[in-house]
């Protein structure tokens, strides 16, 4: 408790500093406006601390009300990161100006009136930039992967895999997302789902209460869902709550290894986030790989994709991740690309091919700019 307390009040101590200063150079920018006005600060706190205030509402009364303040608060968050950006932007070139001044005389004669045009086109672009983001988190993209694999004692052909990961289910990724899943995944005519975490996003009681793991029932595939644990099943509590997943026809393994019809292997990893919080090492792949016949295929899924060399070096067919969001909103997937060897896309290493999802769902901000949501299906052909 007190470790999560600590990291509370730093994060609050940040937004706070952070939110001054945009503020501040809101009231520059649009001087002697609305912006200006007492109430306009009043609006401005509401919107930064709806998210919060949303979730504290969510945490013992799940409804209109609380589900409206996070809505509101989700949206302000996207406006807020990327008045952010811009702001950054601009008083990096006041300073580059400062230093070697290069301002046109136009800027100089009327300073006032530029910062105004400056400030209703920032807001016009962040307007289209929300816009452009919100619908494009809607539709998701289907990833279209072949990979071959040579284990001569499978009893198949070719497997037609669907598989995806960060749902994200909650108030943001809600029944009508849920929905449109689905029935996009049965589309598909899949012969197995595999989910590589984070399926519920931050309170299991809200995904409980609109009933989102109940529409997995209509899933039938062929040999069944098998789904690891995200840092999300943690964060939400869901990791308590295993047999909820079971009940709805998702197999959560957690550090554990399947035989799956005797045609082949599925492991699914604890997530790194469990040690964190419970203190419990997850199972190394020695200890997970131990008693598999290496002539059948294995698949493993692993929520974060770390150490990928490590994987490959244990006759692995295929890992699944995700985690990433390949950063979710441009330009945060350049430090996605530096935490992570690969942060997105497609990788073979040895005999392992890997895939890392950019995810289906949302965190925080409805929104996806630079990337899309996707839903990938992986036909893997056995030589």
């Amino acid at each position: 408790m007190l470790r999560i307390a600590i990291v509370f009040t730093i994060f609050a101590a940040v937004f706070s500093v952070v939110g001054y200063y945009i503020y501040i150079r809101l009231t520059q920018a649009f001087a002697n406006t609305y912006i200006n006005s007492t109430s306009f600060l009043i609006f401005y706190i509401l919107i930064l601390s709806s998210f919060i205030v949303g979730k504290i509402i969510e945490h013992n009364s799940i409804g209109v009300l609380s589900s409206s303040f996070i809505k509101v608060g989700s949206v302000g968050a996207a406006f807020f990161v990327y008045a952010l950006l811009f702001i950054v932007l601009f008083d990096f070139i006041r300073l580059v100006n400062f230093t070697i001044p290069f301002y046109p005389e136009f800027i100089k004669t009327n300073y006032e009136k530029t910062k105004l045009i400056i400030g209703v086109s920032t807001f016009i672009i962040i307007t289209i930039i929300f816009i452009f983001g919100y619908i494009n988190a809607l539709k998701p993209s289907i990833k279209k992967l072949n990979i071959s694999i040579n284990k001569p004692n499978a009893q198949f052909k070719t497997l037609n895999i669907v598989a995806v990961s960060d749902l994200h289910l909650g108030t943001i990724v809600n029944k009508s997302k849920t929905e449109n899943l689905i029935n996009t995944i049965n589309n598909l005519n899949p012969d197995l789902i595999l989910i590589a975490g984070d399926i519920i996003d931050d309170n299991i009681n809200v995904v409980k209460h609109y009933k989102l793991l109940e529409l997995f029932e209509e899933l039938n595939p062929k040999y069944g869902i098998y789904s690891c644990l995200g840092n999300h099943e943690y964060i939400s509590g869901a990791h308590t709550q295993l047999d909820y997943f079971k009940k709805n026809g998702i197999n959560m393994l957690k550090d554990s290894t399947v035989k799956i019809a005797d045609k082949f292997y599925i492991i699914g990893r604890d997530d790194i986030q469990g040690e964190r919080m419970t203190g419990n090492k997850r199972k190394t792949l020695d200890e997970l790989t131990k008693d598999i016949n290496s002539d059948l295929p294995t698949f493993l899924l692993d929520h974060q994709p770390f150490k990928l060399n490590n994987t490959a070096d244990h006759n692995i067919d295929l890992q699944f991740s995700g985690h990433t969001h390949n950063g979710q909103i441009w330009p945060f997937n350049y430090i996605t690309g530096l935490l992570f060897e690969e942060d997105w896309g497609y990788l073979k290493k040895k005999d392992t091919h890997f895939y890392i999802s950019s995810g289906f769902g949302t965190a925080v901000v409805p929104i996806r700019v630079g990337n899309k949501s996707e839903i990938v299906n992986i036909i893997v052909s056995n030589k």
